[in-house]
């Protein structure tokens, strides 16, 4: 568990630091590395992180940890999306946004799988 959590920590950090270094007028609007930078690569770290953290919390709550984590990793992420839409929550919603989030939990379960394929032939 403690390898989730530095996981989880980690990209949380990435994504904030991205997101915070990469300001919107330091580069032209036009570049397309920039905008990927900048305004998908955060959502797939924090999504990540939010995979994770949750991968703790819920292995001693369902049987079911990866699905039911994926559940809840998707309907905070649709949530807050959704609520920009509505215009709950500052922000623009973008249906590129909600394919990342899907993109990114189901990379996460692989990983987190494959993490737990290693754990077990270490034991």
């Amino acid at each position: 568990m403690k390898k989730r959590l530095l996981i989880s920590i980690v990209l949380l950090i990435v994504g904030i630091i991205i997101y915070l270094v990469f300001d919107i007028n330091m580069m032209g609007k036009s570049n397309f590395v920039f905008t990927i930078i900048r305004n998908y690569l955060p959502d797939i770290c924090w999504t990540f992180s939010l995979y994770f953290l949750g991968i703790i919390f819920m292995a001693n709550i369902s049987k079911k940890p990866l699905f039911m984590n994926a559940i809840y990793v998707l309907t905070v992420a649709l949530l807050f999306e959704f609520s920009q839409y509505y215009h709950i929550v500052k922000g623009t919603f973008d249906i590129v946004d909600v394919l990342i989030y899907i993109i990114s939990t189901f990379i996460s379960c692989l990983v987190e799988k494959n993490i737990r394929r290693k754990e077990n032939e270490e034991v």
